[in-house]
């Protein structure tokens, strides 16, 4: 079972993010993590994009904002993570609860951390 702090997304639905030249990326939502009070979202991209490797994340903190158009709704926005820090400790999280959902809450044997959980 997945951690409560991290959500593993199973489908395979498009976030369409642009660059400084607002170029669009698209990108499959891999997880979402919570980490220290924020939203992280593990993004991998959908497409080749030059200096992204293909199996390779690229990590965003999720913050809402005003959509400015009619109605006024809240919109997620993908703000870039460059603090390495952060990066880790996020990704060590996916890892974690992406390793408790493969085994099921079973660890014998699939190398999950499941004995580190069980001493906090």
């Amino acid at each position: 079972m997945a951690d409560d702090k991290v959500q593993i997304i199973d489908d395979e639905e498009v976030i369409t993010l642009f660059d400084e030249d607002n170029n669009p990326m698209d990108f499959y939502e891999v997880a979402v993590v919570e980490y220290e009070g924020e939203l992280y979202a593990l993004l991998q991209p959908a497409e080749e994009i030059e200096g992204i490797a293909e199996d390779e994340v690229l990590i965003f903190r999720i913050g809402e904002g005003e959509a400015g158009g009619e109605g006024d709704e809240e919109e997620d926005y993908f703000y870039p993570v460059e603090d390495e820090a952060v990066q880790e400790a996020v990704f060590e999280e996916y890892l974690r609860a992406s390793a408790d959902e493969e085994c099921d809450g079973d660890c014998a044997g699939c190398g999950a951390p499941c004995d580190e959980k069980e001493d906090k």
